[in-house]
């Protein structure tokens, strides 16, 4: 028997697909279904292909593309070969491209048609790119996807087989963070969705032919970033099916259209962001779509609100909300849930199974049943480092008393309850005056106060106080300053609250929904008349 620590993707999806119905829907989107049978023999030949043209074990392949199948063909054909695949952002330019591709020195390149003017350069710059593959257009992808062999290629695959995660944060330039199969797999199962235990592959196989109505997975927020494909993963292994917007905007009302279509049971956002205009939609179409098939929405990346998830539950009174606490470098730090019975305050998490607090000085892990302030962090398993990047792997995964812990840069604070506090950011702290301020902590505050939709925080530059607050908001009809600045005054500290408010049409956001805060930043600075430098 094969146990859970020497799993790898490429097996679990093997297993999947030959315990699955071939004519279950493996992936959706709009009008084009793949079954399963169908899915398995693309991604076999891909996997084939790739390995014909040259690319070894643990060559990287990077992958340019919206939330279209074929994004998640590309990855699940990767692990198959066992090869590393890449994430990129496909906001990015030519320049910010060819940064990462040279980065983790890749070998091949998946794009889709709409990128080529983009990537057209990147062969004559990087002499390690050895293989260039466009999806839709003239490309060669659906004919590399449609001939030779579709059966599995039985290979002998390792759980150190795995994928690069690239993740660009809040300042500097992105960085791989490089996760092994074995201890994503793992990572996943800590999930509190996960009703069965699953120890070896005869267990997988089992629960696969056995769950004749396995979950529908919709990821909201793109592929790009490893929640959404992370989602779309768990569910695959099981024999599932990922259902993706036809849309490459996001619209709450196409989405509501596409989950009653395709009877979707998840639902993956990110905070409000996602969220309100979900909840908007069905406030002001009451009854129009049928979602009894709806069990969860889970969110990531993103403060999630108590007045949205508490007016979601009343819409969909069976639903199951799930807010995780994670981080590119590590996941399952911890995980509020929120349905019909239980409601857990924002910012407030149940701790994951391996989680802990250490001390600011990094000298002590605080006991399991201690409350105390500290930087929140985990033990294994957890991504094995960045990629390239000694120094800055050793500043995140530290050794303590003998024991390695990932640490990604949270502070946190575990209650006399047991329960998990996130104060924030450590690289996101405004020190103004001596005080350490955490967006997050104030970003909530305003999303609570009447008349605020949405907020971003940043730090400007102060003669006085070195940083003061300021706040970028979204307002709804019927906002007013005064009355705002009275509820903030309740939840914050003095020296916490905005010494100006912006009200913006549009907040600046990444795709996946989360802050941009270098541009938010510079919209303060603009709007105020300020420069970077006090």
């Amino acid at each position: 028997m094969t146990r859970a620590s020497g799993w790898n993707f490429g097996d679990l999806l093997d297993v999947a697909a030959a315990n699955a119905p071939a004519d279950r829907p493996a992936l959706v989107r709009g009008d084009r279904t793949t079954s399963w049978g169908e899915f398995d023999a693309r991604t076999n030949r891909l996997a084939r292909a790739m390995l014909a043209g040259g690319l070894q074990t643990g060559d990287r392949v990077a992958i340019l593309a919206r939330n279209i199948p074929e994004f998640i063909e590309i990855a699940c054909a990767a692990f198959k070969a066992r090869l590393t695949h890449v994430n990129l952002n496909y906001r990015y330019t030519t320049a910010e491209i060819e940064y990462v591709l040279a980065d983790c020195g890749a070998a091949a390149l998946f794009h889709q048609a709409e990128f080529a003017s983009v990537v057209a350069p990147l062969p004559a710059m990087l002499d390690h790119l050895c293989m260039v593959i466009e999806i839709g257009g003239d490309g060669s992808y659906d004919r590399v996807v449609s001939e030779g062999d579709g059966t599995p290629l039985a290979i002998e695959r390792s759980p150190d087989d795995g994928y690069l995660l690239y993740t660009g944060g809040t300042t500097g330039r992105p960085k791989g963070v490089m996760w092994a199969a074995a201890d994503a797999r793992a990572v996943q199962l800590e999930s509190p969705t996960v009703r069965s235990p699953v120890l070896t592959l005869e267990d997988h196989a089992q629960q696969v032919a056995a769950n004749t109505a396995p979950g529908r997975v919709m990821p909201a927020c793109p592929l790009m970033h490893g929640a959404g494909l992370n989602s779309s993963m768990a569910e695959l292994l099981m024999g599932g099916t990922a259902v993706l917007l036809s849309d490459d905007s996001f619209r709450a009302e196409a989405l509501w259209d596409e989950v009653e279509r395709h009877r979707v049971t998840r639902i993956l956002i990110v905070g409000d962001v996602f969220a309100r205009p979900m909840l908007q939609a069905l406030e002001a179409h009451p009854g129009r779509w049928d979602l009894a098939s709806m069990k969860v929405i889970s969110s990531a990346g993103l403060m999630w609100s108590e007045e949205v998830k508490r007016a979601l539950v009343q819409q969909l009174p069976q639903i199951n909300l799930v807010d995780i606490l994670g981080a590119s470098e590590a996941s399952g730090f911890g995980y509020a849930i929120t349905n019909a019975a239980r409601e857990t305050p924002t910012g407030y998490f149940e701790p994951g199974r391996q989680t802990v607090i250490i001390d600011v000085d990094f000298d002590r892990v605080l006991a399991d049943d201690e409350p105390g302030t500290g930087w929140l962090a985990r033990r294994p398993p957890f991504a094995r480092g960045y990629f390239g990047d000694p120094e800055k792997t050793a500043q995140t995964y530290r050794t303590i008393a003998g024991e390695t812990y990932a640490i990604p840069g949270d502070m946190a604070e575990r209650t006399p309850e047991g329960l998990i506090r996130l104060i924030g950011r450590g690289n996101l702290c405004i020190n103004s005056g001596g005080e350490k301020i955490f967006v997050e902590e104030v970003e909530e505050a305003l999303k609570r106060a009447p008349g605020i939709e949405d907020a971003i925080v940043v730090g400007v530059p102060d003669a006085t106080w070195g940083k003061a607050v300021v706040a970028l908001i979204r307002t709804a009809p019927g906002y007013v300053e005064a009355a705002a600045r009275a509820a903030l005054e309740v939840d914050l500290a003095r020296y916490k609250l905005p010494r100006e408010m912006i009200a913006l049409d549009d907040l600046p956001r990444h795709a996946s929904g989360k802050s941009d805060y270098r541009t938010a930043t510079e919209l303060a600075l603009s709007a105020l008349g300020l420069t970077a430098a006090a």
